[in-house]
């Protein structure tokens, strides 16, 4: 076994386009119950915007040099910051900072969908 791959470091060349898409597809549906927590359940608004907080932390496929790397930090900015928006009472502030994070993933679903 590939000693890389045996330290749970994925060699970039082994991920696969539909591992890829699928780990965002993830990430997606967390912005999205998010959002939809943010609008309709205040109360467990900071739970759930937590989950997607965490469905992004750590390394996507690929490991710290996969090729989603810069998305997935861009998304951990994002969503850190919409929390905080939100802890602070600025919905608008948070709400635009959680939809720009989905836009981004769906589009880099798109570009990945269309290779």
């Amino acid at each position: 076994m590939n000693e890389r791959l045996a330290k749970g470091e994925a060699a970039l060349e082994k991920v696969s386009q539909k591992l890829r898409v699928g780990h965002l597809l993830r990430i997606n549906s967390y912005l999205e119950m998010a959002i939809l927590s943010m609008w309709n359940l205040p109360e467990r608004a900071a739970v759930v915007t937590g989950m997607a907080e965490a469905s992004v932390k750590g390394y996507g496929p690929g490991g710290e040099r996969g090729p989603d790397e810069e998305l997935l930090a861009e998304l951990r900015n994002l969503i850190g910051e919409a929390r905080e928006y939100y802890a602070a009472g600025d919905f608008a502030a948070a709400m635009a900072r959680m939809r720009v994070a989905q836009d981004l993933v769906a589009l880099h679903i798109i570009h990945l969908a269309g290779k």
